[in-house]
């Protein structure tokens, strides 16, 4: 286990070779010992000719590489750099592309991947399990307070204790269908159908955004931009989904007591890559009404592009 007080210089000298980031990985993704992915029997050979390990079953032959079925298939950067990055975005202030890059010795292009990588991860984790027990809803914006076109609508919902304290936490953006695009607000049925896919139905209240009864709701909405904001210098709305559950992701673990370098690594293990093909294709996002542009435009467009390079 990673403890919460590991600076990153005692990090990287506990993962500072190859071998010691693949026994690392090898607990994580098989905790009760080796299972083939064919056959499932736990004989194997171990086979270390090759850069990374590859574990060859005794019932089968299968050989597997140690990032075989990880978020790391495929990839030839260093595993000592992407349990670097792991460290790095586990940490509660996260980390941009750009810096991990200057960071970890790797090309922006290769960073920003590795950590879109390592989102697609927390976004599964995230999926895993949905709010339950006595849930609150609530909309909120992302974006500029003056400017109509440059707000992003979200919704906050949170599974919650006797006391109104968050147990369990999700961030959405709605789908542009369910937004009402002049207003920049979310319909009724967009808050159904975050209902719908995102809590187990028992015990759902919906809130407004006039509602002064939920201290905990607004600061988790201020906490949140002024993360995107601080440590992005603001994000649009084609990826604002895997920035925002990485957010929960975190403050999930947080709320758990959980160590997040211990859970994103075990996370990783298990889920399979996603190629940059997948992770840049166009996604619905709302679109600017045509009356925001005007004589002032030129003016906006600068202040628009603050929330959405």
């Amino acid at each position: 286990m990673i403890s919460e007080d590991c600076s990153f210089a005692d990090f990287c000298r506990r993962f500072d070779t190859e071998q010691a980031c693949a026994d690392a990985l090898f607990h994580a993704r098989w905790p009760d010992g080796f299972r083939c992915p064919s056959c499932a029997d736990s004989r194997y050979y171990r086979i270390s000719t090759r850069r990374l390990p590859l574990y060859e079953c005794a019932h089968c032959g299968l050989q597997t590489s140690i990032i075989a079925g990880t978020a790391m298939e495929g990839s030839s950067t260093s595993l000592t750099r992407w349990f670097q990055a792991l460290f790095l975005l586990s940490q509660p202030s996260g980390i941009s592309s750009l810096r991990l890059s200057k960071i970890i010795g790797v090309t922006y292009k290769t960073a920003w991947l590795i950590s879109h990588k390592l989102r697609h991860a927390m976004q599964r984790a995230d999926a895993s399990e949905t709010l339950a027990g006595t849930v609150r809803v609530q909309p909120f914006h992302y974006g500029s307070l003056f400017f109509l076109d440059s707000r992003q609508p979200l919704i906050l919902g949170a599974s919650v204790n006797e006391q109104n304290e968050p147990t369990h936490v999700k961030i959405k953006q709605p789908h542009p269908n369910h937004v009402d695009n002049e207003q920049r607000s979310v319909l009724r049925f967009g808050l159904d159908a975050f209902e719908k896919v995102h809590t187990d139905r028992q015990q759902v209240t919906h809130h407004t955004r006039a509602d002064k009864s939920l201290p905990v709701f607004k600061r988790l909405q201020w906490f949140v931009g002024a993360w995107l904001n601080d440590t992005f210098n603001g994000i649009g709305a084609k990826h604002l989904q895997a920035y925002l559950d990485e957010f929960a992701f975190r403050v999930n673990l947080k709320l758990r007591s959980v160590p997040a370098f211990d859970a994103l690594l075990g996370w990783c293990a298990s889920t399979p890559t996603i190629i940059y093909k997948e992770l840049t294709k166009d996604r619905p996002v709302l679109p600017v009404p045509w009356r925001m542009w005007g004589s002032r435009s030129k003016w906006r467009g600068r202040h628009l592009r603050l929330w959405t390079a």
